[in-house]
């Protein structure tokens, strides 16, 4: 119950992270057991017999789960472990990480430099040895001085500051304001303005303009400048090495807007499309003489100073125990189809987002997967699901089997025992690829020996076929007159009447095979209405579409609306055609 809604979450990937490793259910799985069982009686499985068979004796059995892996790359299970006392701590969240780590912290102001002459002409300065140029007006010092009344009570024990003539003004007037000595003032060149290369001395607006989105310019760098992961990299290792030499100070950081708004990315482990969002809408990150706090607490990153909860960047991240030890994660990893079966409720980070959204749209309304999939993916996501939601992951199931080369081998790349798929598709096209698949065993869970004979029998039998009969429609009808008279249905020609009940009969057919998901059955009745209609109707309706008579007016109305209604029929199995 204490980490029942507090579902960790890689920001990174937005695979979960098990809170609830410790929980009643996890202990307990035979518990969720019954509750399991029942729950998959409302499954529908395609084919029928793995519901009971396969997945039904492997989730009967209720095997003991081991979720855990004792490999490297995958997601880390967040449980600490006191190498002491072994006491164990299981944390739900990234701000669990951040209150258990008790190491005495330090306070964190930053402060933008006052305004300066190179504000009020909008022009770039962003080079150190150029910078003196660029001095803070009157109104600037007169900001700063404002400013610094704010931080009289902060007790501020140190003050960096970039080497810029501009932060520089700002850094001395604020430590005279609040009577703090020279040698408490300390310049870093890790937090000095943005390089912006070639645009240096040039309008501002030049060279925003040279980026389509801010979140190019952490990627794409200006002429002889630097991209802002290449700023962030530089303040991340300015802030992560002063906060570990320094504890309990308060620390008072004046540098510029773009690497102070990198210095907030850096504390919350922000990647690119996180940075831009706290940005999003604000022409200054902060402004000129502004103060801004920052919640700074080391947390486990990438080299790009990224919040990652993956290896080997969480597995520095320790605790203090109460008996004195030191609290350390244990080694093991998910096993990777527990982050699988959490798929649904991670993709939209569920339920802290997204919550009714997500509850509109589970259970799935249908998944498809291999047969080896009924002991892994299908097992954990019906598991979780009965865990978490009380409530079967999926409606339907779509069980395939495996392609295995013609002479009943397992395709390889290394024994060239299969035709290139391209060039199946570019000889045959994409649909008669598709019809022979789904025609035949292999979406029943049953292997298949691939032949391309197969493929080219769907092509010329169905594909072919139809697009004749397609150019026999454009020959007679398209280009007569009659084109716009297409309207008796209703007429005692036999012919009609036989092929709108085939018409009729397949549509029923193939219904009744998609509502159980069967999709073989569905997909096989095509072949036999497509010969029917082409080897049959057609061609004994040849001298009906000649003449020139009410018999011509039935034959074009008839087949122009078989050819509407079939193609309605045919577009989830062959959309092209």
């Amino acid at each position: 119950e204490k980490y029942e809604h507090s579902y960790p979450h890689c920001w990174r990937c937005e695979t979960p992270l098990i809170n609830y490793a410790t929980s009643s259910w996890f202990v307990n799985i035979t518990k969720i057991k019954g509750r399991a069982l029942k729950l998959a009686k409302d499954i529908n499985w395609s084919p029928s017999h793995i519901k009971e068979g396969r997945f039904g004796k492997w989730l009967e059995g209720a095997r003991d789960w081991s979720i855990s892996r004792q490999r490297y790359w995958a997601s880390a299970i967040p449980i600490w472990k006191c190498e002491k006392c072994k006491e164990v701590k299981v944390v739900g969240s990234v701000d669990e990480i951040r209150n258990n780590i008790e190491t005495p912290k330090n306070t964190y102001f930053v402060m933008r430099h006052g305004w300066a002459e190179s504000n009020g002409e909008n022009w770039v300065s962003a080079r150190l040895e150029t910078s003196h140029k660029y001095p803070l007006t009157k109104k600037g010092k007169e900001e700063v001085l404002l400013s610094a009344e704010k931080l009289k009570d902060k007790k501020i024990d140190l003050i960096f500051y970039s080497e810029f003539e501009r932060t520089k003004e700002t850094a001395f007037l604020v430590a005279e304001k609040i009577g703090l000595s020279a040698d408490k003032i300390i310049p870093d060149r890790r937090i000095i303005e943005m390089n912006v290369g070639d645009f240096e001395g040039g309008p501002v607006d030049d060279y925003h303009k040279y980026f389509n989105s801010l979140e190019e310019k952490f990627y794409k760098n200006p002429p002889n400048g630097d991209n802002l992961n290449e700023l962030k990299k530089r303040v991340g290792d300015f802030i992560y090495e002063i906060d570990a030499k320094y504890k309990n100070k308060k620390i008072l950081i004046i540098s510029h807007e773009y690497p102070i708004w990198m210095i907030f990315a850096v504390a919350d482990g922000l990647n690119e499309k996180q940075a831009v969002e706290i940005k999003k809408g604000n022409n200054d990150f902060i402004k000129t003489s502004e103060i801004k706090e920052i919640n700074f607490i080391p947390l486990p990153h990438n080299q790009n100073y990224e919040l990652d909860l993956h290896r080997p960047y969480i597995d520095e991240v320790e605790f203090d125990c109460e008996c004195g030890g030191k609290m350390r994660r244990i080694q093991d990893v998910l096993d990777t189809w527990f982050d699988s079966g959490s798929m649904p409720y991670a993709q939209v980070h569920y339920p802290f987002e997204n919550k009714e959204k997500f509850e509109e749209n589970f259970p799935a309304e249908f998944i498809a997967e291999g047969v080896d999939q009924t002991r892994a993916w299908f097992y954990y996501l019906h598991c979780i699901a009965t865990a978490i939601n009380d409530s079967r992951a999926f409606n339907n199931v779509i069980v395939n089997g495996i392609v295995l080369a013609e002479d009943g081998k397992k395709m390889a790349k290394r024994l060239q025992n299969y035709p290139d798929p391209i060039n199946v598709m570019e000889k045959y096209g994409a649909d008669a690829l598709r019809f022979y698949l789904l025609s035949s065993p292999v979406v029943k869970a049953e292997n298949l020996s691939f032949s391309e004979k197969g493929v080219d029998e769907a092509h010329k039998k169905v594909i072919m076929r139809l697009k004749n009969v397609l150019a026999f429609y454009k020959m007679y009808v398209l280009n007569s007159n009659l084109k716009n008279k297409i309207s008796n249905l209703h007429n005692e020609n036999i012919l009609d009447k036989w092929i709108l009940t085939r018409l009729n009969q397949l549509t029923g057919e193939i219904t009744k095979a998609m509502d159980k998901y069967e999709l073989s059955e569905a997909v096989r009745p095509i072949g036999d209405f497509v010969e029917d209609l082409s080897n049959w109707y057609v061609r004994r309706s040849r001298e009906r579409f000649k003449n020139e008579d009410n018999d011509k007016n039935n034959a074009t109305a008839t087949l122009h609306h078989v050819l509407i209604e079939l193609s309605k029929l045919i577009a989830p199995f062959m959309p092209f055609v």
